[in-house]
């Protein structure tokens, strides 16, 4: 199922990007595909246009696994997928 989320970065005030994802739950484990669905609302700074987030339940919460891969992009899109993901958590638990 594809879900949609409006994301602010890098302020509460800036556009907001609109995401879909979706969430494959197993186990522990949460995978959540995420894509920006029009290039035309790519910002800038954003290096990419899907992405993927694992997470693993730790102590009863979901904590992003770290993927070195994520790191190869610049800061803002860094900080982007975490946001995306703080957002997801948020609306999904």
């Amino acid at each position: 199922m594809k879900l949609n989320i409006m994301v602010s970065y890098p302020k509460k005030t800036s556009t907001p990007v609109h995401v879909h994802y979706s969430i494959i739950q197993q186990g522990n484990f949460k995978t959540i595909t995420c894509a920006v669905p029009s290039i035309a609302e790519i910002p800038t700074w954003l290096e990419l246009r899907k992405f993927e987030l694992v997470a693993m339940k730790y102590n009863g919460n979901f904590e992003l696994l770290f993927e070195h891969r994520k790191y190869e992009k610049n800061m803002d899109t860094v900080l982007f997928m975490d946001k995306v993901f703080e957002s997801i958590i948020a609306v999904s638990n």
